[in-house]
This record gives structure tokens, sequence and C-alpha cells, in this order.
């Protein structure tokens, strides 16, 4: 469009007050808001064919770019007064996929309010996340040169302004949350690591710590593994981030504590538990790479495993308190893809919990926040050190099945209720059974039913029903596996 006729100082109207002339007038102002979107603007018309095959088009890149942000906005802008009708264009909307708002244009309103006269159909005009025009075009390859102007504006938007991939929305620049849904969001540039992944630590999970002054830090453990920092530590193990001396690249090394692994028998069964464990290959499971057992007092046995930068799960409840539904089920549902591949393995957690749960930064543009799950197989060995009535029990006491509290045999029917006790928690920021005492938590996990989730919250009946029968008293009750939950659930 030559710039004479382009009004320079064109804003983008708000969309969220023009129910005055969309055709859609049920449309809630969420569907057409466009602050923090790049925003298209295109008019067309039924009397133009061009316009009409360019609508596929258009449809196309509304759909491939609509999670980097890009909203679409359509104007009919009529030829003649027999395209002034809205049920014709209604129809046509309908035919030919034009599923963004469409605004009627009959008295010209809108095209006058774009360019200085008549414009060529069809007529595309970019805006920024701020409603300023970027850039203009008009007929059969209009499109294609807004595209390469819509190209530029992204990477410029993806190296300036933090983005939240749950609301498709860019955000101010000092921005760490999103002011929507309150997502950490995915920070610019390639490199950017959210603090909130990248401070946080928790005992067992290895990820990453600000200063160490562990004295083992520097040593090297079976002459393969160079230790560089005390990632933290639990009651059975330390974990370090380590440097694998033959390949440069870092890992994380369980060093598993001596009275673990005195017990030649226990040591063995767990043995074939890591071997088991390290067969399992899943983005939503820590990668294991090695174990093995030494000479060392301090280092008797360790496990390497893959190093991944990210929160534990428990971090996160304890900053937020519960979770929204959308979140919760989005997270949930890669947990349960994890711990489905262990279970088609005929392996079985026996300790799911938050603490075991990491969260894992988004590791491309736009993509969503991701989860680990953590210690498949460390329960077992827990289990062999010997459990007793003095206090000492497998597992968390707040998320285990009544039959792990009374020491008969599990499956993967007991992952599937911690599967719901986590659940329960992540959507109502408490857990379903609590007490003074390790007894009283077991005993309630025995004999009472939890609460039902509060109304308030809206968790859909579905999501509650679901939880309730993973929480069942009888395994046989219970989702069989957790790829069974997450049919049931998601």
């Amino acid at each position: 469009m030559p710039q004479s006729q382009m009004k320079l100082d064109t804003k983008l109207p708000s969309f969220a007050a023009a129910s005055e002339w969309l055709n859609r007038t049920t449309a809630e102002p969420r569907e057409t808001e466009t602050k923090g979107h790049p925003t298209l603007v295109h008019f067309w018309s039924l009397g133009s064919e061009t316009s009409k095959t360019n609508l596929a088009q258009v449809a196309q890149l509304r759909d491939r770019r609509k999670r980097e942000g890009l909203r679409v906005v359509a104007i009919h802008s009529p030829q003649s007064e027999a395209e002034k009708d809205p049920r014709a264009v209604r129809e046509a909307v309908a035919r030919l996929n034009v599923s963004e708002p469409c605004a009627l244009d009959n008295g010209h309103r809108l095209r006058d309010a774009f360019v200085n006269g008549a414009e060529e159909l069809p007529a595309y005009y970019l805006f920024d996340i701020n409603g300023n025009l970027r850039g203009s075009a008009t007929g059969a390859n209009g499109l294609d040169t807004i595209e390469d102007q819509l190209n530029q504006l992204l990477a410029e938007l993806r190296a300036e302004r933090p983005f939240c991939p749950a609301c498709e929305l860019f955000l101010n620049k000092e921005a760490m949350f999103c002011a929507e849904c309150g997502l950490p969001l995915n920070l610019p540039g390639k490199s950017a690591v959210h603090p909130y992944y990248e401070n946080q630590y928790q005992a067992s999970l290895p990820t990453v710590r600000l200063f160490d002054v562990d004295p083992l830090v520097g040593h090297m453990i079976d002459g393969k593994y160079e230790l560089v920092a005390k990632l933290g530590e639990g009651g059975m193990s330390v974990v370090y981030r380590a440097r694998r001396a033959h390949i440069g690249d870092d890992v994380a090394v369980k060093i598993l504590l001596g009275k673990f692994v005195k017990d030649e028998a226990a040591l063995a069964r767990f043995r074939r538990e890591a071997r088991a464990a390290a067969m399992l290959r899943h983005p939503n499971v820590i990668t294991i790479h090695d174990f093995g057992e030494t000479d060392d007092d301090h280092a008797p046995a360790y496990i390497v495993m893959e190093f991944v930068r990210g929160t534990p799960l428990r971090e996160l409840l304890k900053s937020e308190g519960h979770l929204s539904v959308e979140r919760a089920v989005r997270l949930m549902r890669g947990i349960c893809a994890g711990v489905s591949a262990a279970h088609r393995q005929g392996v079985v957690h026996r300790d799911l919990k938050p603490e075991n749960i990491l969260l894992v930064a988004p590791d491309d543009d736009f993509e969503f926040e991701s989860v680990r799950v953590v210690d498949f197989g460390l329960a077992k060995l827990l289990a062999d050190a010997g459990v007793g009535p003095d206090g000492t029990v497998v597992g968390t006491p707040h998320y285990m099945s009544p039959e792990q509290g009374i020491g008969e045999p599990l499956d993967t029917r007991s992952d599937v209720y911690s599967l719901g006790a986590m659940f329960y928690e992540m959507l109502s920021g408490k857990r379903p059974f609590d007490g003074d005492t390790v007894s009283g938590v077991i005993n309630r996990h025995l004999y009472e039913p939890a609460a039902p989730l509060p109304a308030s919250l809206g968790i859909p009946r579905r999501l509650a029903s679901g939880i309730m029968q993973a929480l069942s008293k009888d395994p046989d009750e219970r989702p069989q596996t957790a790829g069974d939950l997450a049919r049931l659930l998601l």
C-alpha cells in the first residue's frame, strides 16, 4: 500500500470494547483482547476472490503462531450493497474458517480509521504489543510480506520481553511472573534461566546451591567423577554436582550413606533396583547413568544421574499454597507419564511425594515448565535397611498407601495412592491426611476417608472423583497403574 494512503498514527482499537461493531456480540472480552499480543488485522470481502483465496493462508498463520502470542482480527469490508447482509457474511465466516473475531465494517468506519481512501483487498495491518502500527501490505502476496515483518517483530519481542506460555502473552520487561495466571515467565534470551528454577534447592534433589564448604568438593569418585559442589543432603544420601573426567559434562552424583550399604543382601537387591531404574528412559524421569561401589568410607556407594536445574514441587507448594486446576493438571500429566513408564517396566517408586518431583524451566522458547520424577529404586534400599516400630518408616507418611503403612508388599497401586494424595494437595493446598504423630497419620490413611475437596476451588467433578478413587483404602478399587490414573483424571 502506498505510504501516502496509510495513516501513520493508526492505533489498534480496543477490541474488548468493540462489541458495537463485532458480529459476535456474545464474545467475551478475553477472546478479543489484544494488549500484550502482536496483532494482525486483515480486511477482506466476499466480492474479492483474492481475499477469499487468501483466508486459508491467514488461518494457517493464525493457528501456527497463536502459541507465540499472535492474535488475528478479520474485518469484512463490503464492496457492494449485496455484501452488507450479515447472514451472508456469517455463512462465509463459518465456511471459510474465519474463527477469529470478525467485524462487519458496513459503514467503512474501520477502513477509514486505517487508511486515507479506499484500500485494495485483501489488506493486512500488523500491530505491535502496544497497539502501534508496525507495517502493512495488500494484494495476493501481501500476507507473505506481513509474515516477514511478523518474524522480525517476534524475534525482537523474544529478545526483550518475558513471555507467558499459558496466556500466550508478552509482558513488561521487568516482569518475572505472569500478571494473569501467576506462572513463572519465559525470560528473554536463549540462555536466560528463571531464578525461580535456578536458586531453589532441596536435600535429595539435583538442584543448584549458591555456595559450598563441603570438604569432599574436589575429590574424584571412582576415578571418574570429580565432585564440584554439594547440592543438598537427605536422610540416606548426599547429592553433588560432578564433572565426568573423561567427557567433561556435568552430572549429579548421589552418594549413599554407609549405614544403608553395609548389608550385602540389601545392597545386592538395591543393585537390581538401580539397574531397573537405569533402564527407564522417559522425558519425565531423571535418567540414571551409572551405579558404583568404592572402598572410600565417605562414598561407599553412589548413583550418577543427569544434572537438571530446577526446583522441587514442595517449594512451589510452599510459595503458592495451591495451584490452579489448569497448572496442576498439566504438571500431574507429566508426573503420571513418568511414573507410568516405570510401571510398564515393573518398577515401583514407593516414595512419591512433592520432594521427589522436580520442576524444570522451559527448555525452548514457548514450552511450559516440565517435571522430572526422581529417586526410583531408592526407597527399596531404605526398606531393606530395616523398618520397625521405633519410628523408622518406609516412604513418607503423608503420601503412604494403607498397605505401605502396615508393611504389606507394594505394587503399582501403592504409587497410585501416593499420586492421588499429591494431586489432592496440589489442588487444595492441604494434605488429605494429617496428624501430630507418624502413627496418627498412618491410622488416618487406614481408617478415615479423605475430606471432600472444597467446592470453592472450582475443581471439576471428574477430577475430584478420580482423586477420591485413587485414595481408596482397597487397592483393587483404585486405578491399577499411573497410566490408568492419568486416563481417569486427565
